[in-house]
């Protein structure tokens, strides 16, 4: 090593850090400080000039001249080129300290000015054991939604990822921020598990397939009740669904034929809509607490919110509702979206039934605080579609009505009909759910509304009397909704 040589070694650090980007330089500054290869250079100038300059000083210790002067110039070379591996190999571990986690919000907000995330993501995941001590400042950033839609263009999941792990969501002091921007980015990116988890359970895009990943990560967030109460996940779910119903703009196509809306075969228009995105996620969350007997107030009514909003955009069109080209069961997307809504309840409050009479097999269990939210909130659901003229067809109300009427009969006669898992239609206790649901119905249809009234005589009027359940419950059913008695 000579003094030309060193000086080129200095030139060339010199012109890295004048053509590195400002997120690299910052980067470099926290991971890789300079002084290190400061203090490498002057080592390295001092054995320079103790091999060359003109001492005349003899080599201590009876070493030969020729072994002092090959020392130095072999430490002269070293010394600089080990500072220079130790910083490359800090900047590639990026690890972040208790002294470095406060300067890190630096690096992420060049690359918000910049527009540059790979380094924000390397050393985000270079350090997801340690991000609980992160500051405010920097969570903001790290959350902000330019960067988490930027990453998730980039089919990176890492902002959700790190929301799974709920040691740092509880760290988190804007932890409700944090989740809104992901839940609002993933819902309308096309990358997203959760229309992976939707479409894959309720179809829509034909040959999408989740990766591992997207299942674990919906597992471990949106299907752990824990996570979903925690991260209050059902706001910006819901929020995002009703914000879309009320700007206006799918007016005019979600009251058109809904052939391409409905439709498994392709790419249904659904497997983009942030509405039923939205409500098939919060189903899904709602069948997980179910499943894992979860008891807790998981926010069911939002299902409501979404029907009415729905119900107040929809228009009966006699033209489109009697088209041959639509479906005489949902017409339109809008009048697929209650129709659907009211499907996923009644499965709901199924599954909440089969749930009690399996924990307890010869006497179900009372229901809980999930099955009375199904109950209130489904029985708002019918209570507002019993007065839906112009928005529905008066046949698509009547299913709607009926479809509440069946379940409670089911229930309290042949709840073998319900799920085929019950293999007996003898257990004990299930007039208590008949009766929760009948009784949510009848406060909802209190003081009472003529049209209201009379659209529900009608469905119940409508049963089909084929049926055991019917023929058995139809009297009750009467009695304690109208007063009269069936001879």
């Amino acid at each position: 090593m000579t003094l030309e040589a060193l000086l080129t070694f200095f030139g060339i650090l010199v012109a890295i850090l004048a053509i590195v980007r400002p997120v690299q330089r910052r980067s470099l500054g926290l991971f890789a400080p300079a002084w290190r290869l400061i203090v490498a250079i002057i080592l390295s100038f001092v054995f320079i000039v103790w091999r060359d300059a003109p001492y005349g000083v003899n080599p201590p210790y009876g070493w030969s001249l020729s072994e002092v002067m090959f020392g130095l110039t072999v430490g002269a070379f070293l010394v600089p080129v080990l500072a220079a591996l130790w910083s490359w190999v800090s900047w590639a571990r990026a690890k972040l300290t208790d002294r470095r986690i406060g300067h890190v919000e630096n690096i992420f907000r060049a690359a918000l000015r910049e527009r540059e995330f790979d380094e924000v993501e390397r050393i985000v995941r270079n350090n997801q054991g340690r991000l609980q001590r992160l500051p405010v400042g920097a969570a903001t950033v790290l959350f902000s939604p330019a960067m988490v839609a930027a990453l998730v263009d980039s089919h990176s999941l890492l902002h959700l990822e790190l929301l799974a792990d709920m040691e740092f969501l509880k760290s988190l002091e804007n932890r409700l921020d944090a989740v809104d921007v992901v839940v609002r980015e993933l819902l309308q990116s096309a990358v997203s598990p959760l229309r992976s988890a939707v479409v894959s359970t309720y179809g829509g895009l034909e040959h999408l397939k989740p990766s591992d990943l997207e299942k674990v990560l919906v597992e471990k967030t949106f299907q752990n009740p824990e996570w979903y109460y925690e991260a209050n996940a059902h706001y910006p779910l819901a929020i995002s669904a009703v914000e879309a119903l009320r700007s206006g703009k799918l007016d005019t196509d979600y009251n058109g034929v809904g052939r391409d809306y409905e439709t498994n075969q392709g790419i249904s228009k659904r497997a983009h809509c942030p509405v039923n995105l939205a409500i098939k996620t919060e189903v899904l969350a709602i069948q997980a607490a179910l499943e894992k007997q979860v008891e807790n107030d998981f926010y069911v009514s939002d299902l409501w919110d979404v029907f009415r909003l729905v119900q107040e955009r929809s228009m009966f069109k006699a033209a489109v509702w009697e088209s041959p080209l639509a479906n005489f069961e949902h017409p339109t997307p809008f009048a697929y979206l209650l129709y659907d809504i009211s499907a996923d309840l009644e499965d709901l409050s199924g599954e909440a039934v089969v749930a009690a009479c399996k924990a307890a097999p010869q006497h179900a269990r009372p229901p809980g605080q999930v099955a009375q939210a199904l109950a209130v909130t489904w029985s708002l659901c019918v209570w507002s579609i019993a007065d839906s003229e112009n928005q529905v067809s008066p046949e698509f109300r009547n299913r709607i009505l009926r479809q509440y009427l069946v379940f409670m009969l089911k229930v309290g006669w042949q709840p073998r009909e319900i799920c085929l898992a019950l293999n007996t239609n003898d257990v004990k206790g299930l007039d208590v759910w008949r009766d929760l649901f009948l009784e949510e119905l009848k406060k909802r249809f209190t003081p009472t509304n003529s049209l209201r009234i009379a659209a529900l005589k009608n469905a119940a009027g409508s049963l089909d009397h084929g049926k055991s359940y019917v023929i058995d419950g139809y009297a009750w059913l009467m009695k304690e909704l109208f007063d009269e008695n069936q001879n």
